[in-house]
């Protein structure tokens, strides 16, 4: 693997799933076909609650089994507690969740592909290398 991992969030593989005409779409394509694209239980457990049914609960379950899997382990949650406690005490208060997976990706030394503009502030914060869609 000649490039870097991606840490794919949930907000871009939504964009993914309804509009393959997007960047997010066109963006997701090319990491996929590259090996590249990296999940993690967060967003596992976000996109899978989300399904529509349970054919698409299936599809999803299976299509997250070729990816590369991150686990969310002790260092991940104690940066991300450290972030959401810093953000705040600036006025900034980020979803669990998105704290979670940016600190993921940073400690993984992933870029991360996103829809979601809480990654941005998060971004300016920490070291998060944001992947831009295409």
């Amino acid at each position: 693997m000649s490039e870097r991992l991606v840490l794919v969030d949930s907000s871009a593989w939504i964009r993914y799933l309804s509009d393959r005409g997007s960047a997010h779409a066109h963006s997701i394509g090319k990491l996929l076909a590259d090996h590249r694209v990296a999940i993690n239980p967060v967003i596992r457990v976000e996109l899978l609650t989300g399904a529509k049914d349970e054919r698409q609960y299936a599809q999803l379950e299976d299509a997250f089994e070729g990816l590369h899997a991150l686990d969310v382990t002790d260092p991940v949650w104690k940066r991300a507690e450290r972030l959401r406690f810093e953000l705040r005490r600036s006025g900034h208060l980020v979803p669990v969740p998105d704290a979670v997976i940016a600190c993921c990706a940073v400690i993984y030394g992933c870029g991360l592909l996103h829809a979601d503009r809480h990654f941005e502030r998060i971004a300016q914060a920490i070291g998060l290398k944001i992947h831009p869609p295409a």
